[in-house]
């Protein structure tokens, strides 16, 4: 199981711009449902809940950087509000290893 950075809702809402927590909500159920992440509530007042990646879900983490890599350099228009592009390390802070 992987940790995420952002790891519980409110994080996760402040990291996507735009979002609308209902939706938030509805594609968390749907990738926990999908098994592609794990939720861990904590019985705490007030309740905490987080959020982690399955070893299902980490397997698909190098398609999706390679797909947020495509979009930041060749659909910036869509993703970013200036229309610039940038690098994937510019938005992720990292680099991405080149896939054959």
């Amino acid at each position: 199981m992987v940790i995420l950075k952002q790891n519980r809702f409110n994080q996760l809402l402040d990291t996507i711009e735009g979002i609308n927590p209902n939706t938030l909500t509805t594609r968390l159920k749907e990738m926990e449902k999908s098994n592609l992440i794990e939720k861990k509530i904590f019985n705490e007042t007030p309740i905490r809940i987080e959020y982690s990646l399955t070893k299902k879900g980490n397997a698909l983490r190098p398609i999706l950087e390679e797909m947020a890599k495509f979009s930041t350099m060749f659909c910036c228009g869509d993703v970013f509000k200036d229309a610039k592009p940038r690098t994937f390390r510019h938005v992720y802070g990292k680099n991405l290893p080149i896939m054959s």
